[in-house]
């Protein structure tokens, strides 16, 4: 009986990990699209900055760098299916892109 009722509670449950994990996964997907974008067009304002003889300002280069590092940890934690982590990650994640927009 206590078999049945575990078996039960699993596959009720179940459902729902499910469309959690599915959302989490388009989280990253949106945050990933996002991150990715921003750190191109950095990554293109400091060469053309570089070929002028200029440097990108610290500010701007510190928080593309912490938004890389989130974004790593998150993709990690997707890879391990450590959903708190990729939550977690992606939290901080959506913080430096908006960091990171304010100073562009």
């Amino acid at each position: 009986m206590n078999a049945c009722l575990s078996i039960l509670l699993c596959v009720a449950l179940f459902p729902a990990s499910s469309q959690k994990e599915r959302h989490l996964r388009d989280q990253y997907d949106d945050v990933a699209a996002e991150a990715q974008a921003l750190i191109e067009t950095v990554d293109e304002m400091k060469t053309n900055l570089q070929q002028q003889g200029l440097v990108l300002h610290p500010d701007i280069a510190s928080a593309r760098n912490h938004l890389a590092a989130a974004m790593d940890r998150a993709t990690e934690a997707l890879e391990k299916q450590e959903w708190t982590q990729l939550r977690k990650h992606l939290d901080r994640a959506r913080g430096w892109l908006e960091r990171l927009r304010r100073k562009l």
